[in-house]
């Protein structure tokens, strides 16, 4: 008799660069005794020893997804992404503009993609970490709008975090807490 895997309830952090995604997912998913899928494009990035095209967003994308279902199945109950398909989706836009065709480089390689369960979108209200990989840094309060506008207009479930990590981390399991019950003791 084949197996059938229980649902994976996903969250995704999304949002400008430096507004802490990584550090809060990696916080998050050792809050919640769980997996947590890294963010393939830095990866990515940082050994393609090139610039990148509007091309490689499409191996990115690849990669992005690829993780996310290894990490899930490393998962209990609860996967939490750093980053899922939004990031590509507004990195591309935002970097290239939208492609005259139609078709998103990104989606060519993330061919499934399906909204996450909940998102964490987080503020840009605090000063960036410098990063040789950060190429927006004085548009975060311009990314940060068009990752609202793109989670409102896909009617995701999501919450918006401000404030300090330790204060972001404490909204997030509040929330979880109301979805599931007392996850954390």
């Amino acid at each position: 008799m084949k197996e059938t895997k229980q649902h994976i309830f996903k969250i995704v952090l999304t949002g400008p660069e430096s507004s802490g995604k990584t550090m809060l997912a990696e916080a998050l998913a050792g809050a919640l005794k769980t997996a947590w899928s890294p963010e393939f494009a830095r990866s990515y990035l940082a050994h393609s020893g090139y610039p990148y095209t509007r091309a490689d967003l499409s191996l990115i994308g690849r990669g992005q997804q690829a993780w996310e279902r290894w990490y899930g199945d490393q998962a209990s109950l609860i996967l939490v992404c750093d980053t899922d398909w939004t990031v590509l989706q507004i990195w591309e836009h935002y970097r290239f503009g939208a492609p005259p065709d139609g078709t998103w480089c990104w989606q060519k390689g993330y061919t499934d993609p399906k909204p996450a369960d909940l998102y964490l979108l987080c503020t840009p209200d605090f000063p960036p970490e410098p990063d040789p990989l950060r190429e927006n840094s004085k548009e975060r309060t311009i990314l940060f709008e068009w990752y609202e506008q793109l989670l409102s207009s896909m009617g995701a479930n999501y919450l918006t975090l401000h404030g300090a990590h330790s204060n972001r981390l404490k909204q997030v399991i509040s929330r979880i807490d109301k979805i599931f019950g007392t996850l954390i003791s």
